[in-house]
């Protein structure tokens, strides 16, 4: 059993997944650090995909009162969804900026910080397309993170 554990959710079924998964590698006695990693990149992306029009129309304020009245929802979810938890959780957002590896190399960060003994995430859903021109949030913590990771397919 590990002691402290991040997990990166972000309201995807995957990321679901993943905090199941993290809840049962933690001892008792340990944490979890839920995080969400605010990421404006993605969500701009995937806006401009979704309605075509690149997004122009929206500034970066409303960005950011978009993500966080997201991340409020997924908050509530993780806290409905460990209230029989028998470990202890902290909700945690990580800010991830422009350095090499982007939000995965934020959360790397922060796991290295928090001195967590293991990141979990979930497996990588999207776009093989966009994957190869983005990057994998999980291929990245394979290849750069110096903690365990563990990847959980959905």
């Amino acid at each position: 059993m590990l002691n402290r554990v991040v997990v990166a959710v972000d309201g995807t079924p995957a990321s679901w997944q993943a905090l199941k998964v993290a809840t049962r590698l933690i001892g008792s006695g340990g944490v979890l650090a839920v995080a969400d990693v605010k990421d404006l990149m993605a969500m701009y992306q995937a806006t401009a995909t979704s309605n075509y029009t690149r997004s122009q129309g929206l500034d970066v304020s409303q960005y950011v009162r978009e993500w966080e009245k997201h991340a409020e929802e997924v908050e509530a979810e993780v806290t409905r969804r460990l209230e029989n938890f028998e470990g202890r959780f902290e909700w945690r957002v990580v800010d991830s900026d422009d350095q090499q590896g982007g939000p995965a190399a934020a959360l790397s960060t922060f796991a290295v910080e928090w001195h967590a003994d293991a990141i979990v995430v979930g497996r990588h859903q999207g776009s093989t397309i966009l994957e190869g021109v983005f990057g994998s949030f999980p291929r990245w913590l394979v290849m750069h993170s110096s903690l365990p990771i563990m990847v959980v397919p959905l």
